[in-house]
């Protein structure tokens, strides 16, 4: 470990081109684009990191990742830098040690999106497709994750160390009669697709059930959601599986940024707002049916009381022409969000933000009062369903109740 300076790449899964050079220096942080990719006219992270500008500098101790947004993208968040934590310390690095050029080396090609890193860690085992089994590895993703084993098994460290966010969950590939599980980081056998497992947690064995409802209401609503389903592991215990949309096809792969990267925010703070979003993506996508999904997905989060709503969970997909769409919607759940608030607010209320909010995000993103009725009327009815779906799925009362109680209360909200 101890790299200072670090190529980064971006594979199509066809072809592989070189983006330009990390580096560190100190407290400072350098990013300098190669003259044949700055001439592509490819933005990757055109808020930030434009080409105009060959030389990005950075003052580390301004950064939360310590790193430009682009490539803090590349980075796990709570679970997957547990498990490369625990995998270091194995190795006998100590975590104060570790860069975010050593994450991004271990990560080499083994990331989401088309961004890769050189030199990546020379370990052969990590490239190895191998069957695996679901329920078990649950069990020691959540003994890991509880701290019951100390070292991150071999398994977990090739598959686990990629994904964000803070639930323990692998990336793994699925046949296409869903009956086959392998190992799923890099280049898949022909007959099985590119998904991410996320566990249910052990205490409570309907967090898998609950997200796919979710995903449901979700579709229902009109709010583009990528290929879900639910996979019982020898247990019974139903975890669920969500299709990348970082590998469209085969081993294809797209470059994918999230909100958080682009506008170099702080997704441990609540600093992001719908009004920025809906900027975003227009300047993202200069189109009105992206504007209009993304205003649709602010509505589905008030209404669906998802407030974790932070800015790693808005993401933008990049084609390989340099054009930009919204992602699918992802990380969609029931949550209450930190001390009651949504990570993202809606025209500055994070609390209890009501129609008169969603109508002021609306108007920040040109969306006529038609389209915005017509919009909160579906999104509506969709969320009505909860309980009629809850009990489809076997949800129990003690945990589908409480939630319908409260949104039963955001969906009288008065207009």
């Amino acid at each position: 470990m101890g790299y200072r300076e670090i190529e980064v790449l971006y594979d199509t899964g066809q072809s592989s081109s070189r983006v330009g050079t990390l580096a560190a220096s100190g407290f400072t942080t350098i990013f300098e684009y190669d003259d044949a990719w700055a001439k592509r006219g490819i933005e990757l992270s055109p808020f930030k990191l434009p080409t105009g500008t060959r030389t990005h500098q950075l003052d580390l101790k301004s950064m939360v990742a310590s790193t430009f947004g682009l490539f803090a993208d590349s980075l796990p968040d709570g679970w997957g830098t547990l498990i490369m934590d625990r995998w270091f310390t194995k190795q006998g690095i100590s975590k104060k040690d570790i860069t975010p050029i050593d994450r991004l080396a271990f990560l080499g090609s083994h990331t989401m999106g088309a961004l890769c890193y050189r030199p990546p860690l020379q370990d052969e085992d990590r490239a190895v497709v191998e069957a695996v089994s679901v329920g078990e590895m649950a069990r020691e993703a959540y003994e890991l994750y509880s701290g019951r084993i100390e070292d991150a098994g071999r398994l977990l460290a090739q598959i686990g160390g990629s994904p964000g966010g803070a639930r323990p969950k692998a990336l793994i590939g699925i046949s296409d009669d869903s009956s086959k599980f392998v190992s799923g980081t890099g280049s898949l056998p022909a007959g099985f697709e590119h998904w991410l497992v996320k566990f249910s947690g052990a205490g409570n064995h309907y967090d898998g059930v609950l997200e796919f409802i979710y995903n449901r209401i979700a579709k229902n609503a009109g709010v583009s959601v990528p290929e879900h389903q639910l996979i019982a592991d020898d247990k019974r215990v139903q975890h669920i599986a969500t299709r990348r949309f970082d590998r469209p096809s085969g081993n294809r792969r797209r470059h994918i940024a999230t909100a958080c990267g682009l506008l170099h925010a702080d997704h441990m703070a609540p600093t992001l707002d719908y009004e920025e979003l809906m900027k975003v993506a227009w300047r993202l996508t200069n189109s009105s049916a992206q504007a209009e999904e993304q205003f649709r997905r602010a509505a589905f989060n008030m209404f669906a009381i998802n407030r974790d709503d932070h800015s790693k969970n808005h993401g933008y997909i990049m084609h390989d022409d340099g054009s930009w769409q919204l992602s699918p919607a992802y990380d969609l759940t029931f949550s209450t969000g930190p001390n009651g608030e949504h990570w993202t607010s809606y025209a500055g209320e994070g609390k209890e933000p009501r129609i008169k909010n969603l109508m002021a995000v609306a108007r920040s993103g040109s969306i006529s009062e038609k389209s915005v009725r017509a919009i909160i009327d579906q999104v509506k009815t969709a969320v009505a369903s909860f309980k009629d779906l809850a009990n489809e799925y076997g949800v129990p009362d003690k945990m589908s109740v409480p939630i319908a109680k409260q949104l039963d209360i955001m969906l009288a909200l008065p207009a």
